[in-house]
């Protein structure tokens, strides 16, 4: 994420950018120029060639206005098309990276670390444009009127470019910090917020407004301290840019009076001192900006990267069946989980069943690669019997929280793969998805997941589904049919353990009839 990539988003555009920040400051100062010709011309009681110069001014400062807001509207429209190109690689990158995110860490990615570079690199470039537009061209207009006026200004900016330096680290280190705390506070916010009913049911508003009241502080704090940084920076441009203006006045009246430089110059070369103290006294500073963002910007890079995507030579199979030996894994609580040393072949139908916490989920987020066991292995094999490198994504898994997503009852079935809507159909109509009664539009109807237009019951079935339609060779199921009835539990058991795929079910109250389905049970216990 630099400046390259910015400006390959669209070349010409940033060329009008780059062009219309440049001319601003140059219309300008050729107004300011042409006024201390307008005092000559009053001088020399030369009415006509005054009143020229006077247009000329007018013109020159509604030109300024114009390319203003010709480069901040391109600037707008450069930037938004930028981060649009940039979040569907974050997306895309986060994606193939085929790992567990938090929610607050992506939206932190996706909007404030965006906003943070966008704020303090990127609508800074035409600024910065401005800026040395300003320097350069009241440079221009300050040497036409006396070398020696530019030999002051020269100094001036030298030091007013190496002094900022002094801080260039601690307002990268605090730019950091208020992206890590924010970053903090979202998480914070949606740990907490997604149980505030709970939390409203035992009377606990006053701690959670205590844990978000110091998470907010420590964000604050946060930028309190980088707006510190940036204030020592200003000072200390500032402070110079004083010194300028200060200096140039002195010395333009010795200049006058000494017959060096034109009388008109006394009154316009305030504009001119104005106009290179804020291009020696901005520019230092919103560099100083700009380079704070370079390990946020390295951040963001890192995150818009492809994934590496395995050689040729790394074959990935479909899995069948599996095996562990020596499985274990240790938390970082210090608990530690043994398994069984477990052999699944194809085909067949096993009830996973255990105490709580003997660790029958976790098998499950072994078996996908969501957990990294701490000792043991876990061996797929293909339909031959021989030992694979698996391809994960063709085990199917029904979590205990179903996910859906905001689209058709449909859609969530078939994952949004239109060549599956046939298959969709059967297998809908043989959950009972698409009786009118339970959804008005059938599996066309629209799933709300702000208002929960779907029972716990019609989530499972959906996931069941989705599963069935995908027929992936092993299925992990855990408590798939918790919230649906016993009726409803042996028609869709009955479905999926005549399939020829390898089905393991964790459940806890199936009743006699329901356990004999299976070909066998193992039991995990602590």
């Amino acid at each position: 994420m630099n400046f390259k990539t910015f400006y390959r988003t669209n070349r010409l555009r940033m060329w009008v950018i780059a062009f219309s920040s440049l001319m601003q400051p140059f219309v300008l100062i050729a107004a300011a120029y042409l006024n201390m010709l307008e005092i000559n011309t009053l001088r020399d009681h030369n009415k006509k060639a005054w009143l020229i110069i006077v247009l000329a001014s007018l013109l020159g400062y509604l030109l300024s206005n114009f390319f203003d807001m010709v480069s901040n509207y391109l600037l707008a429209t450069h930037i938004r098309e930028f981060n649009q190109q940039l979040r569907g690689k974050i997306l895309r990158h986060l994606y193939d990276e085929k790992r567990t995110y938090q929610v607050a860490e992506v939206e932190n990615q996706l909007t404030n670390d965006l906003n943070m570079v966008n704020d303090q690199y990127f609508n800074l470039l035409p600024t910065i444009c401005n800026f040395l537009g300003y320097i350069i061209f009241s440079v221009i207009a300050l040497l036409t009127i006396n070398w020696t006026l530019l030999v002051i200004t020269l100094l001036t900016v030298l030091c007013s470019i190496f002094l900022p330096k002094l801080i260039d680290k601690p307002i990268q280190k605090a730019m950091e910090n208020v992206s890590l705390k924010n970053s903090q506070y979202l998480d914070l916010i949606e740990k907490w917020l997604s149980g505030i009913a709970e939390l409203q049911r035992y009377a606990a508003g006053e701690h959670l407004m205590k844990v978000m009241h110091v998470g907010a502080k420590k964000l604050e704090e946060a930028k309190l301290n980088q707006t510190a940084k940036q204030q020592v920076l200003s000072i200390i441009t500032g402070s110079i840019s004083q010194i300028m203006i200060f200096a140039l006045f002195v010395w333009t009246g010795v200049l006058i009076k000494g017959h060096m430089a034109p009388f008109g110059a006394i009154a316009v070369i305030g504009n001119f001192s104005t106009y290179m103290s804020i291009g020696i006294e901005y520019l230092p500073f919103y560099l100083g900006l700009i380079k704070g963002t370079s390990s946020l910007r390295d951040k963001i890079t890192a995150e818009t990267l492809p994934v590496r995507e395995h050689s040729e030579t790394e074959i990935h199979e479909s899995p069948y069946a599996f095996r562990t030996k020596d499985l274990a894994v240790k938390f970082q609580n210090g608990e530690t989980l043994k398994f069984p040393d477990i052999e699944v072949k194809y085909g067949e139908k096993i009830l996973l069943t255990g105490d709580s916490g003997a660790g029958k989920s976790t098998l499950f987020k072994l078996i996908l690669n969501f957990l990294a066991p701490s000792s043991g292995q876990l061996e797929f094999m293909n339909q031959a019997g021989e030992i694979i490198e698996p391809d994960l994504t063709k085990i199917g898994y029904i979590a205990q929280d179903p996910i859906l997503f905001p689209s058709t009852v449909k859609s969530n079935i078939t994952m949004f793969n239109d060549q599956l809507d046939g298959l969709a159909e059967i297998v809908g109509q043989n959950m009972g998805l698409t009786d009118t009664s339970s959804f008005a539009q059938g599996l066309n109807t629209e799933i709300n997941l702000q208002k929960l237009n779907i029972s716990g019951g019609q989530r499972q079935k959906i996931i069941l589904a989705r599963a069935q339609v995908h027929d992936s060779n092993i299925l992990l199921i855990d408590e798939g049919t918790s919230a649906i009835d016993q009726t409803a539990t042996l028609e869709i058991l009955q479905q999926l353990l005549q399939k020829p795929n390898t089905v393991i079910f964790i459940a806890h109250n199936f009743n006699e009839r329901m356990n004999s389905m299976f070909d066998r049970e193992i039991h995990l216990s602590k």
